[in-house]
């Protein structure tokens, strides 16, 4: 009789494959991959320099000790650079994530008392689509603390769901370390954390409300208290997203206390049918911004974002199939549902917020919260479909086209400007560059690529600006009088103008600008990068 892989084997592919996708931007440079991951170097740079994390400088926030700590550690234990162990580092953080989507779903295909042949393939699907996912590839491929905070969301909803069902200290203290260490981690994955556990705790006195059940809300105030006091005190620029809104930010938590005890005890058709109205009101709201910017003066939708996209949303469509299944299924169930719940209203509260790029943002980073839990489901969902067919090849089909929306939409995480309004891969080229522009220039200008390159890892050496090159190339206004730091890409994919869409500008003009000032630097390779500046003496701040 042929032995089927067991869900240890399976748990060591979707790992794997969380590395390999992850360590893809190795292939094009082998420097941290998007612009916020200098910035962390940098701040682990100092660190290893001096002992100690650089606390006292101003670029420095209050949310970033953890994983700029981390990073320094694993500088130190290498003997790699912080720019150049990065990327490795950040792959094994994602690739933990993986791993616990693997190990949650396989305890809950358990409850459900399906077969073990079912359980490893819903365990398997979780995985990839979180390990290939497009949306959250991006987002964990990039060095930045977020990916901490996905793993440490993840332990501490689940660590304060088994708290409140077994009681036990074990879980306690790890609910209380984990709750201590997010705010020091990253800033959005505390909110989505404290509004999970507040929906837990909310699906948890529905049912009992004991003494037990009365620390947990005093654990629960508590929490809140310590990050309200900890990034007031610090003075979080982030927070003032919420301080602008608290009335508006107090509704929605009283939204999802209500949400979570309603749908929990609401038919399985309608657990099923909302999530599903959800996603495809947010299909709507990206179909409405391809004609028109829903946030005044940000990006449209590009059609190559709504061919990465749409794959994704399929596999929604199956996903929420498994929410009937998890809500009462124990704490594993009950971390995933609140988990989603969670992070649905703090979108909800960004929408309302207001039309602002603040608000955008919040929505746009809260979204890639919501695909944990949507990779649990999308594997619990898919053996539900498949269950509806009697024929082995349908359902093995089923199956297949589940991976396979979530495998071709991966390409999202890396294709840049040709399909978002951000380019995250820094080459060497462009580092080498900015480096060459911060060290001789004291200002000077470029597009929101370079600039943010130079002063997220040489902050307060020069002044770059992004306002002469936007105006120039978005405005129609004329070529800066000072120095201008020029790619070739910039005819082709455009100019990174965030939060507006890219600009290009005609090729004939790009050599024509070129040859009337004067070249300084450049450097040649795929996309050639040049400094110029005016040949006239008299130039003018950037």
């Amino acid at each position: 009789m042929r032995r089927r892989p067991s869900v240890g084997l399976v748990a060591l592919a979707v790992v794997l494959m969380a590395l390999a996708t992850r360590t893809i931007p190795l292939y094009w440079s082998p420097l941290a991959f998007n612009t916020d991951g200098f910035k962390f170097a940098g701040l682990a740079r100092e660190t290893v320099r001096n002992g100690h994390i650089p606390a006292s400088i101003a670029s420095f926030n209050p949310d970033e000790y953890t994983f700029s700590a981390l990073l320094a550690i694993c500088s130190q234990l290498t003997g790699i650079e912080p720019l150049y162990v990065a990327q490795l580092l950040t792959a094994s953080i994602g690739a933990t994530a993986c791993l616990f989507v693997v190990v949650v779903t396989r305890r809950i295909g358990s409850r459900l008392r399906w077969s073990r042949f079912d359980v490893r393939i819903a365990s398997f699907v979780a995985g990839v689509v979180l390990a290939t996912n497009g949306i959250f590839l991006g987002r964990s491929t990039a060095v930045t603390s977020e990916g901490l905070g996905h793993v440490f969301v993840i332990l501490g909803v689940v660590a304060f769901a088994r708290t409140l069902r077994t009681n036990r200290r074990s879980w306690m203290a790890v609910t209380g370390l984990v709750l201590v260490l997010l705010p020091l981690t990253h800033n959005l994955s505390t909110i989505i954390g404290g509004f999970a556990v507040v929906s837990l705790l909310a699906l948890s006195l529905r049912s009992s409300a004991d003494r037990r059940g009365l620390v947990m809300l005093l654990t629960v105030v508590g929490f809140w208290t310590y990050v309200s006091v900890y990034y007031t005190t610090f003075k979080l620029d982030e927070l003032s997203r919420i301080s602008s809104a608290p009335g508006l930010f107090v509704a929605w938590v009283i939204v999802l206390v209500l949400l979570t005890v309603w749908l929990s005890t609401a038919s399985s058709r309608i657990q099923r049918d909302l999530p599903s109205v959800v996603l495809l009101g947010g299909a709507g709201l990206i179909t409405a911004n391809a004609v028109t910017p829903i946030f005044p003066g940000t990006a449209t939708t590009g059609k190559l974002l709504f061919v990465y996209v749409l794959p994704v949303a399929l596999v929604g469509l199956v996903a929420f199939r498994g929410v009937p299944r998890i809500v009462d299924v124990g704490f594993d169930g009950s971390a995933v549902f609140a988990l989603l719940l969670g992070t649905l209203s703090i979108i909800g509260f960004a929408l309302t917020g207001g039309l602002t790029v603040p608000y955008q943002d919040l929505a746009i980073r809260a979204q890639t919260f919501i695909h944990i839990p949507f990779a649990v489901l999308a594997g619990i969902g898919v053996i539900l479909s498949a269950r509806r067919w009697d024929s082995r090849s349908i359902r093995a089909a089923l199956v297949v086209v589940v991976l396979l929306c979530s495998v071709v939409s991966a390409p999202l995480a890396f294709s840049g400007l040709r399909a978002t309004s951000a380019q995250p891969l820094v080459t060497q080229s462009e580092f080498e560059t900015a480096t060459f522009a911060a060290t001789h220039t004291d200002q000077w200008t470029s597009d929101g690529h370079m600039t943010r390159i130079a002063s997220k890892y040489y902050p307060g050496r020069s002044t770059p600006s992004q306002t002469g090159v936007y105006v120039w190339l978005h405005d129609g206004g004329s070529v800066p009088n000072c120095p201008v730091v020029a790619q070739r890409s910039w005819t082709t994919v455009g100019a990174q103008l965030f939060p507006a869409s890219p600009e290009t500008i005609d090729r004939r003009s790009y050599v024509s600008v070129s040859q009337r000032r004067n070249l300084v630097y450049t450097v040649s390779g795929d996309d050639p990068l040049i400094v110029t500046i005016p040949i006239a003496d008299d130039q003018y701040p950037c």
